[in-house]
Formats: C-alpha cells, sequence, structure tokens
C-alpha cells in the first residue's frame, strides 16, 4: 500500500479481529479479514488499520489525521495489478460510532473501497488508556 500524502507505504498483512476488536501488531498496516471485509483491491470494503504511536514514537499511521479529500491511495491487488483509490471523506468518531459505521461495515458489492481507521487523541483516553475515538479515512477507486 502507498500513501504518499502522508509518507506511507509498506506491504499489507492480513489480521482477524478478535472478539469484535482491531487491534494490529505495532509497525503494521494490517488489513482486517472477516465481518465480510474484503482484501485490498476488490470489489467490496476492504479495512486497513494501523496504530498512531507504540510507546511514545510514530507508528505506520501517525499523520493518517493529515489526509484530505481527494489524496491518492494506492494498492495492489492478488494479481499484482495497482489499483488506485481516492479519499472522498474523513471523519473522527468514537469507537462505538465506528463499529456501526455502514461505510466502513454495511454490505457494499459494488465499488472497491478502503477504510483507513486509526486511533485519534480529539476525544481524549478512558480509564484503561485507550483513544476514546478513531479517525477514518474512506476512500474509493474509480
Amino acid at each position: 500500500m502507498s500513501v504518499p500524502a502522508i509518507d506511507v507505504s509498506g506491504r499489507l498483512r492480513r489480521i482477524a479481529a478478535v472478539n469484535g476488536v482491531v487491534n494490529p501488531p505495532s509497525g503494521t498496516l494490517a488489513w482486517v479479514s472477516g465481518y465480510n471485509r474484503v482484501r485490498p483491491g476488490e470489489i467490496g470494503t476492504a479495512v486497513v488499520a494501523g496504530h498512531v504511536v507504540h510507546g511514545k514514537s510514530p507508528d505506520v499511521f501517525y499523520h493518517l489525521q493529515n489526509i484530505d479529500r481527494g489524496d491518492r491511495i494506492t494498492v495492489w491487488d492478488s494479481d499484482g495489478k495497482p489499483v488506485v483509490y481516492t479519499v472522498t471523506k474523513t471523519r473522527v468518531a468514537n469507537k462505538t460510532e465506528v463499529s456501526r459505521d455502514s461505510a466502513v461495515w454495511g454490505a457494499n458489492s459494488s465499488v472497491r473501497r478502503l477504510a483507513l481507521i486509526t486511533c485519534d487523541d480529539d476525544e481524549g483516553f478512558r480509564a484503561d488508556g485507550h483513544r476514546v475515538a478513531n479517525f477514518v479515512a474512506i476512500a474509493e477507486a474509480r
């Protein structure tokens, strides 16, 4: 995956949600399998998650909040062909809102869509130290 606008590039690693929670290893651009999500590059919605920080060091999506509508994201499909997506919207949402977001988890059998997700500091931290909110960027290939 390549996101030049935020200086991100790397291999995508497949992970599964555990008890409905997506928690990729640090340093990983992770695409989420299950929940009727597709592999990035396929028709349907692919979810890619990464951390903002690991400990006190920047992680893969440290600058995701700087992505803008119109920015390009390239992934390579299972045949090695590039698929170029354009960011269509971004938002900060609490974790409950993200878990119910139809652009992320809803049915989609017509377009190639990416949902990039990371944590966001805007709403602070929970008692367990985890952030209250996520930052979500939606992109579609035309």
